[in-house]
């Protein structure tokens, strides 16, 4: 399956792209066509063409907000209606629940339905969610 991986940083792109690309890895080695993109820095990927989508992102300041560049990386990805997806969360700050609670409302916004949602504060754990993603053809 083709998968998109798309981050979006709040900051520096360092830490979370050290977890996309380890996600990426897991998934490629379970014979997935994966590509990643970070937001701010390559150019807006066009996401229709893709069987599944992972969007992620890290918390901003204190009151578990996420960045603004989610739902307009989203709004500028072509047609994601219906796109099965999962979100996953760098765990840093306080309230990351409700930092995952908003990225999954921008992310249903655009009409994509989230059926796996990951919290994660080190590459073993991203390496954990890549291999619980429900990533399979209906």
């Amino acid at each position: 399956m083709r998968v998109a991986l798309v981050v979006v940083p709040a900051g520096s792109p360092e830490a979370l792209s050290t977890l996309a690309k380890s996600m990426a890895r897991v998934l490629e080695s379970a014979g997935h066509r994966v590509d990643v993109a970070v937001a701010g820095v390559d150019e807006t990927p066009r996401l229709a063409g893709y069987d599944y989508v992972i969007v992620g992102t890290e918390p901003v300041g204190w009151g578990g907000k996420i960045p603004a560049k989610v739902a307009q990386t989203l709004s500028q990805a072509g047609m994601v209606g219906g796109k099965r997806s999962m979100a996953f969360l760098r765990k840093a700050g306080f309230f990351p629940a409700k930092a995952m609670k908003r990225l999954m409302s921008a992310m249903e916004t655009e009409g994509m339905v989230v059926n796996s949602e990951e919290i994660v504060g080190n590459e073993a754990a991203a390496i954990a969610a890549a291999k619980s993603a429900p990533i399979e053809r209906y």
